[in-house]
């Protein structure tokens, strides 16, 4: 990926991904910064490591889009994000930001890899299911196997309130086959849907894209930690996190 003055080259290192990062950061480029470790979430990696040994940066302010992101990452798919090989002059711009005491950095990329804050792979189950009316029954079936199946039953009621909205509206509007996902990493119970249609959810609308009567992202707001969806090349993923 190449925009303005930035580039980004993405490979995988088993569950992990490390994007190499070269040309400068600034408020201009930093979009896509944000689309390319945005991307990478869809893969649901471990860790996603920012190799920063060939980036520049104009302004400091651009520099806190790192922990925005790591935030993001953290929200869904529980991924965490770290810094690597930064050169003594965005180290020293770093750490005038605080920037690396919320994103660790590394001295290479190797380093990064092999720190892993929690080495726990995360737990996580899946099902491929059709736009049919019994799409959401079999979707709590899965969450609230997995609520059980690693202990968290206590919030196995909202997991599976909250994943029947989500299917409803790939039912009711995607109409494509979806991906349902759960994971549990770091205390964080995660949920995503995955669908073949680019239409968004509409946060405020009347007649939200979560439910024909406008409550869905009411609904999915009030109950969780988090929420959101990430465009993908071939649709979306709607997501949303529990805690523990």
């Amino acid at each position: 990926m190449r925009a303005g003055d930035l580039r980004a080259s993405v490979e995988r290192r088993g569950d992990a991904t490390v994007v190499r990062l070269g040309g400068v950061l600034d408020v201009d480029t930093c979009p896509s910064l944000r689309s390319a470790v945005i991307a990478c979430l869809a893969a649901e990696p471990s860790v996603i490591v920012l190799d920063v040994a060939d980036l520049r940066h104009r302004d400091d302010v651009a520099l806190t889009v790192l922990p925005a992101l790591a935030q993001h990452a953290a929200a869904w798919p529980g991924s965490a994000v770290t810094l690597a090989a930064a050169p003594p002059s965005l180290a020293s711009a770093l750490d005038r930001m605080a920037v690396a005491r919320l994103v660790p950095l590394f001295p290479t990329t190797d380093a990064a890899l092999a720190h892993r804050p929690d080495s726990s792979a995360p737990h996580r189950l899946r099902a491929t299911l059709q736009p049919m009316v019994d799409a959401t029954a079999a979707a709590r079936h899965l969450v609230g196997r997995a609520c059980r199946l690693w202990g968290v039953s206590r919030i196995g009621d909202l997991a599976e309130l909250v994943v029947t909205e989500l299917v409803s509206n790939v039912v009711r509007h995607a109409r494509t086959e979806m991906e349902v996902c759960v994971g549990l990493r770091r205390r964080l119970l995660h949920i995503s849907v995955r669908d073949h249609s680019s239409a968004l959810p509409r946060p405020g609308a009347t007649n939200d894209s979560l439910r024909e009567d406008g409550r869905g992202l009411l609904v999915i707001s009030a109950l969780t930690a988090a929420w959101g969806y990430t465009p993908v090349p071939d649709g979306k993923v709607v997501w949303a996190t529990l805690r523990i």
